[in-house]
């Protein structure tokens, strides 16, 4: 049986995700890759991501966070199989795709 999860970024990291590295501040893309997502993505078969909740997402965060699991040795499609999104801004999904993918050519 496969096993799943969902995680709100606003609930489980910050309500104001911003910045690449941890230098940046608080809340960056290498914290949220690093604390959240890496170890969830090795306890879960799918892991649905709440998008919505946060003041916005800057490309660093997003391409740090999501593009920074293929250099974590995630591929995407092993991350296509894996990750689930739900945003009323369906540009943030379109977005971390195109990090994912540029992340691995």
């Amino acid at each position: 049986m496969s096993k799943s999860m969902q995680i709100s970024i606003a609930r489980d990291f910050s309500p104001s995700p911003a910045g690449r590295f941890r230098a940046d501040g608080p809340f960056p893309g290498e914290a949220f890759r690093e604390d959240v997502l890496l170890p969830k993505l090795k306890e879960v078969d799918e892991l649905y991501i709440d998008l919505d909740g946060t003041s916005g997402y800057g490309s660093s965060f997003l391409e740090e966070a999501f593009g920074g699991l293929v250099r974590r040795g995630f591929s995407e499609a092993t991350l296509k199989g894996k990750l689930r999104f739900s945003s009323s801004r369906p540009s943030y999904e379109v977005r971390i795709w195109n990090y994912i993918h540029q992340a691995e050519e």
